[in-house]
């Protein structure tokens, strides 16, 4: 009984210490660290898309203003002819949400892939994997069994209506 006279109070006091610590800590981190923003999310219902911006606009005639070049880009191939770490970078370099639903990914060799259902926000990008693995809202898989791209192979960005809005040829 004198062991636990003599030591509780050290004891309690340690625990109180250790506890007042750690909060000072998170709540210093929470308040000073930035934390890092999402590079695409999926779609919410109220965010208006860049399409349905674009159906909007009209010119003088009353036809849709064409769609401008540029909106996308294809910033590279990494890792080509190794199928663990080959990927595409896509980023959306536009002033609004991309939605990517009907979008595809082909290649002067013939080969393509229609993108899943995907809102790219402003300034977001998205990894496309050649390897198998499981679509999230930041990394794509085309589930291939081999390494897709080769220097020299050109591959095509192309919007829902059909229109290339990217290339990029793997050096």
């Amino acid at each position: 009984m004198k062991f636990w006279k003599n030591y509780l109070p050290f004891l309690l006091l340690n625990v109180l210490v250790s506890a007042a610590t750690i909060l000072a800590v998170l709540w210093f981190w929470q308040h000073r660290a930035t934390s890092p923003r999402p590079l695409a999310t999926l779609p919410p219902a109220a965010t208006p898309t860049l399409q349905a911006q674009k159906t909007q606009e009209m010119n003088a005639t009353g036809e849709p203003k064409p769609d401008s070049e540029g909106l996308l880009k294809i910033e590279g191939v990494f890792g080509a002819g190794d199928l663990n770490v080959e990927y595409i970078l896509i980023r959306n370099q536009s002033d609004a949400s991309i939605n990517l639903n009907g979008w595809s990914i082909s290649s002067d060799s013939g080969k393509s892939l229609e993108l899943p259902k995907l809102i790219l926000n402003k300034n977001g990008a998205v990894r496309l994997y050649s390897k198998h693995g499981t679509n999230s809202v930041i990394e794509l898989y085309w589930n291939s069994d081999l390494a897709l791209w080769k220097s020299g192979d050109e591959i095509f960005l192309i919007d829902a209506s059909g229109q290339k809005q990217a290339s990029w040829q793997v050096p």
